[in-house]
């Protein structure tokens, strides 16, 4: 049964976290690690405090020091035990979170080597046993958040450290309140927590692009068939109106339609991913006086849409619905 008291926090302080961070993402296109590092004490602290009032064995408190020195990765450069001497206090507590980690999965591989896992599914393991293999799948998941994020996979640092410390938030449904409308009653297997706000929020950032044509199309912005390949990501402004839009909007926002030399020639393109001199600001009116002395009376405008805001959108059908993938292979 999860704790109503734990779960309120643990909730909150998420929320509280990925709106600030989605926030700073919108307006800076970054995203501190100060900030992953000041939420993650909270979340750790949190999970520990559960852990030991539980009483769900040393074993599994010391594997939320490995969740947690999974995240650490990602600021961290492990240290170099040849260098002992000349550790840090950093170093020192970072190995210390090394050990405790490495003890929880030492010591609960010894303790339930012998696990049924027909039961284990089916639930019917010890409570401990069941909280010990939940934490070994989030570590699993932490370290695929982690890897593809160093192969490239996912190219948002932030959005690895935000789905990462989400895994110390929640390292499995039994930490998660029960759904209000859950997608599938009482599922067999269920990716974790973090796994599927992941979910939700590509989801969420797939329909985007359909829904900004749909809104151009309405609007009468498809003139062309080049207006075709613009109209999923950015949307058409009057060229009169850009100077007051870029006041307006705190956004980082880019404009697509540029003057080119070709052939010696000025010519207009319209690009699909904006270059180093797209961003609204620097030379706006100038750049807006040759596009109109082109006989242009409009130009193609995209904001940045950060992961972060998506991901901070999926916690309400995280909450709500729980993972989607469980109701498609039910």
């Amino acid at each position: 049964m999860v704790d109503p008291l734990f779960s309120t926090i643990r909730i909150s302080l998420l929320v509280l976290c990925m709106f600030a961070a989605a926030r700073s993402d919108l307006q800076t296109l970054s995203v501190k690690d100060d900030h992953w590092i000041r939420w993650a004490i909270p979340a750790s602290l949190i999970l520990l405090i559960e852990l030991a009032t539980t009483d769900a064995g040393i074993e599994n408190v010391c594997m939320a020091f490995a969740l947690v020195s999974i995240f650490s990765f990602c600021f961290v450069i492990p240290p170099d035990p040849r260098k002992f001497r000349g550790w840090g206090r950093l170093e020192a507590i970072i190995s210390i979170f090394y050990l405790l980690g490495a003890f929880g999965l030492i010591v609960g591989a010894i303790t339930y080597s012998e696990t049924d896992f027909v039961d284990l599914v089916l639930g019917d393991e010890s409570p401990n046993t069941t909280l010990w293999w939940s934490m070994i799948g989030a570590i699993l998941t932490a370290t695929v958040f982690y890897c593809a994020w160093l192969f490239g996979l996912i190219p948002g640092g932030a959005d690895v450290k935000a789905l990462i410390l989400v895994t110390l938030f929640f390292p499995s449904w039994a930490f998660v309140p029960d759904q209000i409308y859950p997608l599938a009653e009482d599922p067999l297997f269920r990716m974790p927590p973090s796994m599927v706000m992941f979910v939700w929020a590509a989801a969420a950032f797939l329909i985007a692009p359909p829904l900004i044509f749909i809104h151009n199309f309405s609007s009468g912005h498809i003139t062309s068939a080049s207006d075709l390949k613009m109209a999923w990501h950015a949307t058409k402004k009057q060229i009169n109106d850009v100077s007051r839009f870029s006041e307006m909007n705190e956004n980082p926002s880019w404009m697509l339609t540029e003057v080119i030399q070709k052939n010696g020639e000025n010519t207009v393109v319209h690009r699909i991913l904006p270059s180093s001199k797209s961003t609204i600001g620097t030379e706006l009116e100038s750049d807006l006086a040759l596009l109109e002395e082109m006989g242009l009376d409009s130009v193609w405008i995209t904001t940045k849409h950060p992961f972060l805001v998506y991901l901070f959108l999926a916690i309400l059908p995280t909450l709500l619905l729980g993972d989607p993938i469980a109701y498609l292979i039910r």
